[in-house]
Order: structure tokens, then sequence, then C-alpha cells
């Protein structure tokens, strides 16, 4: 078993494995069928920063051990099959987890876990708002809802790396001399860790995560952008855009999102912003008022205006226009 030097618990007393495991994940039901089988169970675990490893064995030589799990939260676990096979059923669908195989289990769903005769499992623990924040700094746009296929996945390819670094940080932590936890690198190797799960395993932004950014930008998103250039003060529709395409909604979404990590609609208001931006300052000491820039601009809801104007360049249009005029 890997992490042989971290073992957190040896035990034959099913009650204390119940209550450390639970403590380790979070609380769950476990128990055993088959006549009650003899166990030998051993834990081993290390982390680095916000990601933990975790090998586990039930020591069971016949029968079967069965883990409900509640929906945890703000918590993936990538769970691989050392030895012997395991069945696992998420959201009423069920498959069976062999060696050479690996599975993501998503947050906030339930699952049951049915290990059979000498299983051994090893389970990596990552946060949500981590992977998150990874996926969102890699496509540009704020990710949230991350929700991986939750089959398993074979483990070639971008899954074989993702395995051989655990791999590697696990005997290289067990040595004892490990870098990978030196405080100039780990923050570094949890990242690497997010971002080659995210290559691994499908998920629901894998079209935008799998795209080369440096691609230059079809044909229907520059004349939407040209369009938008043009007509910024104007009131402008989705369904407008849409025309100027020449393609359908979807493509015009997907297309805005890989190549510009925002939505149409979103491009136009920051278009607008930078436009009242420009406005604001050129119109310093004339007694122009925010209100008429902001209409001028194509905004409609002041109050929405103020607001978006702050978050996109931390402080409110009038200080702008009161800024400027000091110059």
């Amino acid at each position: 078993m890997p992490l042989a030097n971290f073992a957190r618990l040896v035990s034959r007393d099913i009650d204390q494995v119940h209550s450390h495991m639970s403590q380790m994940f979070c609380p769950h039901d476990l128990r055993l069928e088959g006549g009650r089988p003899p166990i030998d169970f051993r834990h081993h675990h290390a982390s680095l920063r916000s990601v933990t490893f975790n090998a586990t064995d039930y020591g069971n030589p016949y029968g079967r051990i069965v883990v409900d799990i509640p929906p945890m939260e703000d918590l993936y676990l990538v769970q691989f099959s050392l030895v012997g096979a395991v069945r696992i059923t998420q959201n009423n669908r069920s498959f069976d987890l062999a060696p050479g195989q690996m599975c993501v289990l998503n947050p906030g769903e339930r699952v049951q876990q049915v290990f059979g005769e000498g299983y051994k499992h090893f389970t990596v623990k990552m946060s949500q708002s981590g992977l998150e924040a990874a996926l969102s700094q890699e496509l540009g746009a704020k990710a949230s809802d991350l929700r991986f296929c939750s089959t398993p996945v074979p483990l070639a390819g971008a899954a074989v790396s993702f395995a051989q670094l655990i791999r590697t940080i696990c005997d290289d932590l067990d040595e004892g001399s490990s870098a990978f936890s030196h405080t100039r690198a780990v923050g570094a190797v949890e990242q690497a860790l997010q971002r080659l799960l995210l290559a691994a395993v499908p998920h629901n932004h894998s079209e935008l995560f799998n795209t080369p950014a440096a691609a230059p930008a079809p044909y229907y998103v520059r004349r939407v952008e040209e369009f938008i250039r043009h007509h910024a003060a104007d009131p402008i529709s989705l369904d407008e855009m849409i025309a100027v395409s020449g393609v359908s909604a979807r493509s015009l979404h997907t297309g805005f999102r890989r190549f510009r990590g925002t939505t149409p609609m979103a491009y136009l208001k920051n278009c607008r912003l930078s436009l009242a931006q420009r406005q604001l300052q050129a119109g310093a000491g004339s007694g122009l008022t925010v209100t008429e820039v902001a209409l001028a601009c194509g905004f409609t809801h002041l109050s929405k205006f103020a607001r978006d104007y702050t978050d996109r360049f931390g402080e409110r249009p009038s200080a702008t226009l009161k800024r400027m005029g000091h110059h």
C-alpha cells in the first residue's frame, strides 16, 4: 500500500474504524455483510495543502463491506482501485471500479460503495472551491458548479499523468525527503494536480478547458465584436447579435466563452463600461453628469450601472468624474 510510513489507523475493531473514517471524511454508515467477516483495517494518510491522499484496506478476507456516504459538500473524491473491485452507486447509477481505472465522485450526491473481499483503494480528496478557482483561472471567466462525469475513466493519456504524479508525490513523502511540501513548491504542486484532474476526467466545462487559448477567434465572434463596438451606445438585444453572427445562439455563446472567456451580453456590457469611463474622463469639468453619460452609453438602470462600474474600475463613476476634474 502507498504511504507505508503514514499509517493513521491500524485496527480490528469495526466501531473504531467507523469513527475514524467518519472523522477523516464525513459521517457515514458502515456495515459488514456475509457473516460479519473479520477485518484487519489499515488507513494511510498524508496531505499537501488542500489535497489529501488516502490508502485504505479493510483487510476483509471474505464477505463485503458496505459504506453509505451522505452528500459531501465542497469535496470531490478521486478514487483508484488498487486490488479487487468495488460497486459504486451514485445518483441511482451503479458501476464497478476495477484496477486500471479512476473515477470522481461529485459533491452533493449520495454515494454507496460495496467493497468486495480483499479490496484496497486509494482516494484523493480535493476541494470544490480550489478546483473551481483553478478552472476559472484557466478559462478567464467564473466557472461554478463543476460536475465530473461519474463513470470510470481508464488510466490512459492525462489520467496516467495524474496517477503518476500522485504516485511520485506519495513515494517522495514516504521517503521523508520530499520537496513537494516545501512552502515555495506546494502551491504549484496542488495546482498541477488540479489541472491534471481537469484534463483527465470529462466534466461540464471540458470543451472550453481543452481548447487551445491561442487559437484566433472565428469570423462570427469577430463580426459580433465589431457590431458591438459600432453600436455599443444603442439598445442591442441578444437576438440582434445572433442575427449578425449568422450562427446559432449556442455556437455564438460557445465561441465567446472559448475565445473571449465571456458571454456576448457581458462583452457588450464591458464595452459600454469602457465607453462610459472614457466619456467620464473626457467630460470632467464640462458640467456633464453621471446620469447623462450612463444613458448615452446604453445603460438604463442607473444603480446597476454604478455597481457594475465600481466592480470593474474600483471606483464609483462620480469619483472618476471628480478625479479627472481636478487634473
